[in-house]
């Protein structure tokens, strides 16, 4: 959109070439999965329809690809630093792909075109990403013009490219396969699963009011907070009203309630915004990244909440 209603491909006045050659890659990065989907299609086309692109003898051929690659992986870090893990920049690169079709798709019909890859919004469990079904179709396609490849190059059905160029274009599709597949894992993952409140819970120890009655704040997070209250004091489910320290006072709803393990008469609450509920989550943010003075016992002024290292 940005492309389109800013006329971004015409370079402006206002605009030096350094400004405009970095919002016009910021804007045509999106679009970057379309040149992954043209990477994975030329090999294929070659292998299908019989194209002869290489006369080098396969052996040498794979041996001359291993080191290009090797060294343009090496020389790529070198040049970023080493600020780079591949297997992560690969699966971005594949997460690219449903994304620069969306973009694609707009660009062409102005309507909206959507992926979902990891789960939105909160939940009561941790939830992993999944994969779009365009990834799968794609690993699905590529895994059979590989093994029609094999196949061919073996004799077993009809066959009319010739050993050279099916290998050099078979070894393309296996690297992209790799790639395919890393990026699929990466998203089905549990590593990378979403917390239940999405978003990172500073353990802040503070005095805290649950529906009229004193509690202890055992963490929070943008999108809700765990507090340590005498049992019975909140429902098993439903809404609560929660005052922080110097805050004024948010609607959270109940998630989950258990007794303490030890033995003592109190609960352990979970605690999460009510969907939609923006200014709540504006107020959560606001009281991590700018607490108030005073706010949690023991904090320097000036020093977020969200800067308390967890406990060990």
């Amino acid at each position: 959109q940005i492309l389109v209603h800013e006329r971004l491909w015409a370079a402006k006045r206002w605009m030096s070439w350094r400004n405009f050659y970095e919002y016009l890659n910021g804007t045509l990065w999106w679009l970057e999965g379309i040149a992954t989907l043209i990477v994975f299609a030329i090999p294929m086309i070659i292998i299908v329809s019989g194209a002869h692109t290489s006369t080098a003898n396969p052996v040498t051929y794979t041996a001359v690809f291993l080191a290009m690659f090797s060294t343009r992986l090496w020389g790529a870090k070198r040049l970023l630093r080493n600020e780079i893990h591949w297997p992560t920049a690969f699966a971005l690169r594949v997460y690219r792909i449903p994304v620069g079709m969306a973009c694609l798709w707009w660009l062409v019909s102005r309507k909206t075109l959507e992926f979902e890859v990891t789960p939105k919004g909160g939940a009561d469990e941790r939830q992993v990403g999944r994969t779009p079904v365009v990834i799968e179709v794609l690993l699905a396609v590529v895994a059979s013009i590989v093994v029609y490849a094999f196949l061919g190059v073996n004799g077993i059905v009809p066959w009319n490219n010739d050993a050279s160029s099916t290998i050099a274009s078979g070894i393309w599709l296996a690297v992209g396969a790799v790639v395919l597949v890393a990026g699929v894992r990466r998203i089905e993952s549990a590593e990378f699963a979403t917390s239940r409140r999405n978003g990172y819970r500073a353990e802040v120890d503070a005095p805290v009011v649950v529906d009229g009655v004193t509690a202890e704040l055992v963490d929070v997070s943008v999108g809700g907070a765990a507090v340590r209250c005498r049992s019975g004091v909140t429902p098993e489910v439903g809404l609560v009203d929660i005052w922080l320290p110097r805050c004024a006072p948010l609607t959270l709803a109940v998630v989950r309630r258990h007794a303490d393990a030890g033995g003592a008469p109190v609960d352990d609450v979970a605690l999460r915004t009510v969907t939609g509920d923006w200014s709540a989550m504006r107020d959560l943010s606001l009281w991590m990244f700018h607490t108030p003075a005073g706010a949690v016992p023991g904090l320097p002024a000036g020093i977020p909440a969200v800067a308390i290292l967890p406990r060990v």
